[in-house]
């Protein structure tokens, strides 16, 4: 499918509801102002919230089992992001699909425990993520991978299937560029930025190189099955920068690239639901993608799987 009939197809998303994929509740997470982090703003977050929304409709999520967290809505704090997660539990059914969707930065924060093999823990930040607690070891307000995991496993547990969605970067050697706007952003905190010891977390880094790979996912007898995409390799950083409005592609706002590439695969999917994977949706947004060498997005888990699983 060509940029411009993409666009275009965004405006019969909900003519292709019925027919197509659906999915029961999703949570939407993004995170545009970090009033405790000097100069970490990521406007294209907010944005990416609103055409998530509109893509979640399309997958036949209702308006009721929608809940954004963003600017325009309740701030993401960390309070809520994690209420949100325990309440999607609660509602989860066996057999739904539940849409899980985070969008800002991200960082590498040394582990809390000794015993880790990589010596560091990916890290999302809130709203109000704060700068390094030296006595807590922790960076105050992040949610660490192994929180959102266990929040996810605790859908998982109910029997209900998890499609989680990250635009958002986890690679330490990045740097976000700094400036006007008019140049993409780089959606990574660096240990500068949280007030991080270099010398720790190099320590911390360092352990990393000889360390094997992270598990993303298991399967569980009699749990849910799970499904990641993810904007960048962990050893990339993900971006933001002004791209076609798809409510009016003659104008351009800051979208994360991965929402906004993803946003455009939709429609191809919904339109053909007889061959309708997490794989195809996946090759769509490779596709996407077209010649940019980096970032390179990751899909894990059970790809081939058909969503149309939720409950009408």
């Amino acid at each position: 499918m060509q940029r411009r009939d993409a666009l275009a197809a965004l405006c019969a998303w909900p003519a292709l509801v019925k027919a197509g994929p659906r999915i029961a509740h999703a949570l939407l997470v993004g995170v545009s102002v970090y009033p405790r982090l000097n100069g970490k703003a990521l406007p294209g977050a907010a944005n990416d919230v609103a055409l998530m929304a509109r893509t979640v409709e399309a997958l036949g999520v209702a308006p009721e089992h929608l809940t954004r967290l963003a600017e325009d809505a309740l701030p993401p704090t960390r309070a809520r992001i994690v209420e949100a997660l325990a309440a999607l539990a609660a509602s989860a059914r066996p057999g739904d699909w539940l849409l899980v969707y985070f969008s800002g930065h991200g960082a590498q924060v040394p582990a809390r425990s000794g015993r880790e093999g990589d010596g560091l823990d990916e890290v999302f930040l809130p709203r109000d993520t704060e700068a390094w607690d030296p006595e807590r070891r922790e960076v105050r307000g992040a949610l660490r991978d192994k929180d959102i995991a266990a929040a996810l496993h605790r859908i998982r547990a109910r029997g209900a299937h998890v499609w989680a969605i990250f635009d958002t970067c986890h690679a330490a050697d990045m740097t976000r560029q700094a400036g006007s706007g008019r140049g993409p952003l780089w959606r990574f905190a660096s240990p500068a930025d949280l007030s991080i010891p270099l010398p720790l977390w190099l320590k911390q880094w360092q352990r990393g190189l000889s360390a094997s790979p992270r598990r993303r996912t298991a399967t569980v007898p009699g749990h849910g099955q799970f499904v990641g995409f993810y904007a960048a390799q962990e050893g990339e950083g993900a971006i933001e920068e002004r791209l076609p409005d798809p409510a009016a592609p003659a104008e351009t706002r800051l979208y994360g690239l991965f929402t906004h590439r993803l946003a455009l695969a939709v429609p191809q999917w919904l339109a053909e639901p007889q061959t309708a994977t997490f794989a195809s949706l996946a090759a769509g947004v490779r596709q996407g993608y077209g010649d940019r060498p980096f970032p390179t997005p990751e899909f894990v888990g059970a790809l081939e799987r058909r969503p149309d699983l939720g409950r009408p």
